[in-house]
């Protein structure tokens, strides 16, 4: 279980077939075996040093994120997984991507806030509530406006700064996790 509340951000330093690399920019405490979500991804490290650790990523993983699309110097958000005794400074999300959507605008505006539109398909309606959160690359936001096609979140400045969603454009692919409470509740009916 995880808040969405990125805590870093991490380099990819190498990719080799199903192994990412990738530095090691917080935790002195990361062993093999832990969940940490990478943009919202939650993936097991298999191998740990102080500078760097690799995870391991299968076809699954490939086709239901963003990661074919990362390359080398590419950054990933991080998040490590919930203590029962953390504060919840947002919504809850399981590392589990729903699906990937593309970014149709990306717009700096006057006050510093960026503006990014993704669009996504018929299916994914239902989830997308205006007002309501949603995980993009694992950022936790709240969904601005919406369309019959498209969405609009809005990022203030700190945002920008502490992910990895300043260094995008047009076009390319981010990994989306709806709000875990409202796809239960979407499920129940």
């Amino acid at each position: 279980m995880f808040s969405g509340i990125i805590e870093k951000k991490a380099k990819i330093l190498h990719v080799d077939s199903w192994n990412f690399v990738v530095e090691n920019t917080l935790w002195e405490d990361l062993s093999i075996g832990q969940s940490v979500a990478h943009d919202g991804a939650c993936m097991t490290l298999t191998h740990v040093s102080a500078e760097k650790y690799t995870f391991f990523v299968m076809q699954e993983s490939l086709n239901k994120t963003n990661f074919a699309h990362k390359k080398v110097w590419d950054y990933f958000n991080i998040e490590r997984s919930l203590k029962v005794s953390d504060r919840i400074d947002w919504h809850f999300v399981s590392g589990h991507i729903d699906t990937t959507w593309n970014i149709i605008k990306y717009e700096k505006i006057h006050d510093g806030s960026l503006l990014i539109g993704v669009e996504f398909s018929d299916e994914f309606i239902k989830n997308t509530i205006q007002k309501w959160s949603i995980a993009l690359n694992w950022v936790s936001l709240t969904i601005a406006e919406k369309n019959n096609w498209y969405i609009l979140v809005s990022l203030i400045p700190l945002t920008q700064e502490w992910t990895n969603l300043w260094n995008l454009s047009i076009g390319d692919t981010l990994n989306i996790e709806f709000d875990l409470l409202g796809k239960y509740i979407l499920n129940t009916k």
